[in-house]
């Protein structure tokens, strides 16, 4: 079951005699609540993050596009020359092979720059996921400390209850069974 940050705000715990303070329960409620709506801010963030950095690479993607429809226009123009004439053949040759190297090294620069980009949003993306992990770690651990001292207290309360009854038990036996005399005999303790 996924929980919202409303939905923890909004628990509500049936009341019990000798139960939990209310408005500390309350408190710790609204204080997780608050943390877990700034996990989740943090990752509609991230996921903004993610999808700027998708968008930005698409974008990079058809100016690629574009520079290889490019070459492949100057292809097509250096095929045509091939009819002209040897001096018009070779200054086409040379101009056509000046733009498409400059247009490789630009769509190289190009592709390193988008390659390094999406590098670093992924490791931005791969340190926020574990530090996410790492916030989620410490609220379990944290909870189940708080669910040890819990239990811890309740085995020390069911313990007083025992000693308190047995402990009335004897003081009623021996009452009962002394046939009006005062009989003073000490009975060992059997727990401490």
């Amino acid at each position: 079951m996924r929980l919202s940050p409303i939905d923890i705000k909004k628990q509500e715990f049936r009341k019990s005699f000798k139960g939990y303070d209310v408005g500390e329960v309350e408190a710790y409620l609204d204080t997780v609540g608050n943390e877990v709506e700034s996990l989740y801010r943090e990752i509609e963030s991230l996921r903004e993050l993610l999808q700027k950095a998708e968008n930005e690479k698409e974008a990079m993607s058809k100016e690629v596009q574009v520079y290889r429809e490019n070459e492949k226009t100057f292809q097509k123009a250096i095929v045509k020359s091939q009819d002209m004439a040897e001096e018009v053949l070779e200054n086409a040759k040379k101009r056509a092979e000046l733009i498409i190297k400059e247009a490789e090294i630009l769509s190289t620069k190009t592709k390193v720059q988008v390659q390094e980009e999406f590098v670093n949003l992924r490791q931005e993306l791969e340190e926020l996921r574990m530090k996410n992990e790492a916030i989620i770690d410490d609220i379990k651990n944290y909870l189940a400390e708080k669910l040890n001292s819990i239990e811890e207290y309740q085995r020390n309360r069911k313990i007083f209850k025992l000693e308190t009854a047995v402990g009335t038990e004897k003081e009623e036996d021996s009452s009962h069974n002394t046939f009006g005399m005062n009989m003073n005999i000490d009975m060992p303790d059997s727990g401490g």
